[in-house]
């Protein structure tokens, strides 16, 4: 036998002990059996508490570390201790019936926390607080006041709490406080019933429904009970009349209700099957949340997979998509997982879990394999979706970068050479200054070179063609305004795999300048086996975000087209790493 079918046992036991106690413990009473006592009643009640044991086992099986089954528990041992005057003491007879009412407390309590057993929302809280604080200050207040009949129960039982017996007074602060306030009482709890009813999702208005049916019934009986104790009430006539039926009305209707409840659930599991048949028949791809949305009854579900990169999520169709973290309250989280790695991500309505918490599992199981194929399927949209915008984004870099060298042509080199010609032709008109204008000249056309040298290095440099990665690396490093470590391989690798290495140290150096606050770098460059590794390293502020600017995404685009990949490690205040893995083709 199980640990939990043993905790099962025992707690069943337990409840079914307190339930006799409360219907057969008068029978023990050694002086005077209570004449209205009935075995056939007393039998009948006992029936209707082993429902609300039933409620109790059902409650702690769904959820045994939640509050709920204990909130059951509760309400027992509350019913059970108002017969514990059945020992012959003045402490328990007191005792049993100071406890008169906090069963109805804990009922109050038990059914706005339901079905969580939490109480989550504050007027919810406000209410409980105020209702034990009611039931506890006027049981307290009669005791000190109420004094028991002597001789009337078969011995003289005395109030050890007592400090001034008035009748008149306990009558006040105990059945009377009682019948004035139940009704505002049982009114707040209808109307936070109707606040849980009007903000539930509909998996939770599935959960709520019993509750909000049956709960409002019981608190009805409940105050027909109090009218009927309270004997300044004038109708103590209709005691013996109508205690049986109330209290056995009382009893029934919470724990009936729950338990249809329960069984709503149970056949709702129908829909699993149903969606069984339906994958079996097949789902087209893209419908499937659709599809598992129904049979969990829930609107709001979503479906994610790991995107191809390995970063975020994507949603069936392959459109990026935040999922929640798990800790919102309003959304639940559920992984599909195989050796470790996730395949799919639910997000649910968490009230599913409430009503039925093996639901997500079963559908889950139930849909692994179309899961697994639309998972696929999302994937390859995705991949198609990065390399549309890969497209775009190339063509958008080209459109760029021609605009920037007509530019810099028309305001630079331009410039310069049209300065030329105009020297030119002064000094073909033999001007006096013929020879200043010349060496003028000169150095304008030295720098219109530098300016064309400068923009062809751009498009691609001619010592990378030449000299290789290793000295075109030393070339930028020459040129940058702070200190570079170099330490690149003298190897030769193919003309692709050495553009888009060196692309990666250009940029990297560039960003570090401009944006890092560095004081020096490092660049790294080797070849392991079948790939090449270069890193830019800088000890400057980091934090460098590759989806907030278009230098690493187009980086990114270029490592692509060649199939590497490029990783960024920038902690704020940690400098910032590029790295970037380039396999090497024959």
């Amino acid at each position: 036998m199980s640990r939990a079918t043993e905790r099962l046992l025992v707690l069943g036991s337990v409840g079914v002990a307190l339930a006799a106690v409360q219907q057969f413990g008068p029978f023990l009473w050694p002086y005077q059996p209570p004449q209205s006592l009935s075995m056939v009643t007393q039998a009948s009640f006992f029936l209707v508490e082993l429902l609300w044991v039933a409620a109790m086992l059902v409650t702690y099986r769904r959820d045994p570390a939640g509050p709920m089954w204990k909130l059951f528990m509760l309400y027992q041992v509350v019913g059970a201790m108002g017969v514990i005057w059945v020992i012959p003491t003045s402490l328990t007879w007191t005792l049993s019936q100071a406890s008169i009412g906090i069963g109805s407390v804990v009922f109050v309590h038990l059914v706005l926390a339901f079905p969580s057993g939490r109480l989550t929302d504050r007027y919810d809280r406000a209410l409980v607080v105020a209702a034990y604080a009611f039931i506890l200050a006027t049981r307290l207040a009669w005791l000190t006041v109420w004094s028991p009949p002597v001789d009337q129960v078969g011995f003289s039982p005395r109030n050890p709490y007592v400090l001034w017996p008035n009748a008149a007074v306990a009558q006040l602060v105990g059945p009377g406080a009682i019948v004035v306030v139940a009704p505002f009482l049982y009114a707040a709890v209808l109307v936070g019933l109707y606040r849980h009813w009007r903000r539930a999702s509909p998996a939770l208005r599935r959960a709520l429904l019993p509750i909000i049916v049956a709960a409002p019934l019981q608190l009805a009986i409940i105050l027909a009970w109090h009218l009927v104790d309270a004997d300044a009430s004038g109708l103590g006539s209709l005691r013996a009349a109508l205690e049986h039926p109330i209290v056995g009305l009382a009893g029934l209707v919470f724990p009936v209700g729950f338990l249809l409840g329960l069984l709503r659930t149970r056949l709702a599991r129908g829909s699993i099957a149903e969606l069984a048949l339906e994958l079996g028949r097949g789902v087209p791809l893209g419908a499937l949340r659709e599809t598992l949305a129904r049979a969990l009854r829930d609107p709001t579900l979503l479906l994610a997979f790991p995107a191809p990169s390995g970063a975020g999520f994507v949603d069936p169709d392959g459109q990026a998509i935040e999922i929640p973290d798990g800790r919102e309250r309003d959304r639940g989280l559920a992984r599909l997982e195989r050796d470790g790695e996730t395949l799919a991500v639910l997000a649910y309505d968490p009230a599913i879990d409430q009503e039925d918490p093996g639901r997500i599992g079963a559908v889950a199981s139930v849909a692994r394999l179309a899961i697994e194929n639309e998972r696929l399927a999302a994937q390859v949209r995705a991949q198609l979706e990065e390399v549309r915008a890969s497209r775009a984004r190339i063509v958008e870099a080209g459109n760029a970068e021609r605009r920037r060298i007509e530019r810099d042509l028309h305001d630079g080199a331009q410039q310069r050479l049209v300065a030329l010609a105009m020297r030119l032709d002064q000094a073909r008109e033999g001007s006096s200054g013929a020879a200043t204008l010349i060496d003028e000249t000169t150095a304008e056309l030295l720098r219109a070179i530098r300016e064309v040298r400068d923009l062809a290095r751009g498009l691609h440099p001619t010592i990378l063609t030449d000299a290789g990665l290793a000295a075109a690396v030393e070339a930028l490093a020459e040129r940058t305004p702070f200190p570079v470590t170099v330490n690149v391989t003298d190897a030769r690798f193919p003309t692709e795999v050495e553009a888009a290495a060196y692309y990666v140290v250009a940029e990297g150096l560039t960003n570090i300048a401009r944006y890092a606050g560095a004081t020096e770098a490092r660049v790294h460059a080797m070849a392991e086996t079948d790939r090449l590794i270069v890193t830019v390293t800088d000890n400057g502020r980091g934090g460098a975000d590759p989806a907030a600017g278009s230098g690493l995404r187009g980086l990114v685009d270029r490592l692509a087209a060649v199939d590497g990949e490029l990783t960024v490690d920038s902690a704020p205040g940690a400098g910032t790493t590029l790295t970037a893995t380039l396999p090497l083709t024959a």
